[in-house]
């Protein structure tokens, strides 16, 4: 801003001073063209100024067009390139997808290069935001479809225990996981309201030391009747004093989707759960006997939410997963990190 305003007073006094500087060079090269004709000619005829004015002030005039166009130059430069910038901002503001950066090369003006420059970052920003925005709005939609997909999990298990209830078979527990689901629907409900004013960077996990023992008896506990319902047998050996630093819904959820994924798909017969201690390593391991999968093709496959649950959560609870599947049957390891 500055360098604009001494650019401004310098070509001010230019100008004042051009008028008197360019009269005096017009007399001057009359007076120079006059002393080389005398010299040509070998004459020597006096200089007398009136009679020469016609030729002064020609020369004069010249001189002020050549300056004039000078300047008009310098305008239309500036003009065009305010033009330039002002159609770009105007399409930054109309259009969905952002015009090219300015080229520095296209504009001359230091003063235009500053203010391209200034867009070009704008540009920059916009494209930013709006690629945030995008990947908040992918991730709010596969997290809500992820969401919706969990509770149909405690849904089918309460319709399992509504068949116990109906049959009056283990009508106690039945209502006990009952209430336990409810509850789970409750509390994903919460948390699709949450996400509502998450963005992609802002998943909330809330960490606490969770005995991994106790904490998977419960979710098995929840399961139970579902297990049974499908005549798969379970057994369950952790050690008790592995504690883990995890969000329990989080967790909750994940254990539930493998869990699913064995009760619907796998057609296994046993289900084994070792919580064991290896190489100062402590992991996580669920074994079935199933049919097994084909990983990385049911990963592409947009209607397999469960597996990619069971494939992403991981990464929040800072657990890593391996997952082993053939047609004898699935282990999937996790292990802390």
């Amino acid at each position: 801003m500055m360098l604009l305003k001494k650019k401004i007073y310098f070509l001010t006094l230019i100008s004042v001073l051009f008028f008197p500087a360019a009269f005096m060079i017009s007399n001057y090269i009359v007076l120079g063209a006059h002393l080389i004709h005398d010299y040509i000619n070998g004459t020597d005829t006096p200089f007398i100024a009136y009679e020469n004015y016609i030729y002064v002030f020609s020369i004069f005039f010249i001189l002020i067009l050549l300056y004039v166009f000078f300047l008009s130059k310098i305008i239309i430069n500036i003009s065009s390139e305010i033009r330039l910038l002002s159609h770009l901002i105007r399409n930054i503001a109309k259009d969905q997808k952002y015009p090219e950066p300015v080229a520095p090369q296209v504009l001359k003006n230091s003063e235009m290069k500053h203010l391209g420059e200034s867009i070009n970052i704008l540009i920059d920003r916009l494209k930013y935001n709006q690629d945030k925005y995008r990947e908040s709005e992918e991730m709010r939609k596969r997290y809500l479809d992820q969401l919706s997909h969990d509770i149909k999990t405690p849904l089918s298990i309460i319709k399992i225990n509504l068949f116990y209830l109906k049959t009056k078979q283990n009508v106690d527990e039945a209502i006990d996981e009952i209430n336990k689901n409810a509850d789970i629907i409750t509390t994903l409900s919460e948390r699709i309201y949450h996400k509502n004013y998450l963005n992609s960077d802002s998943i909330i996990t809330h960490m606490s030391p969770i005995n991994l023992n106790n904490c998977i008896n419960d979710i098995i506990e929840k399961w139970k009747n579902a297990l049974s319902h499908k005549k798969i047998k379970y057994t369950s050996n952790i050690d008790s004093n592995i504690i883990w630093e995890l969000d329990r819904v989080w967790f909750e959820r994940l254990f539930d989707n493998i869990l699913q994924n064995v009760l619907y798909h796998s057609m296994a017969g046993h289900l084994t759960i070792e919580g064991v201690r290896d190489n100062g390593q402590e992991q996580l391991i669920i074994t079935d006997d199933g049919v097994g999968f084909d990983l990385e093709k049911q990963l592409q496959r947009s209607n397999q939410k469960g597996l990619n649950i069971i494939h992403e959560v991981p990464k929040l609870l800072n657990l890593h997963i391996e997952i082993d599947s053939s047609d004898s049957g699935t282990r999937i390891m996790l292990t802390k990190i």
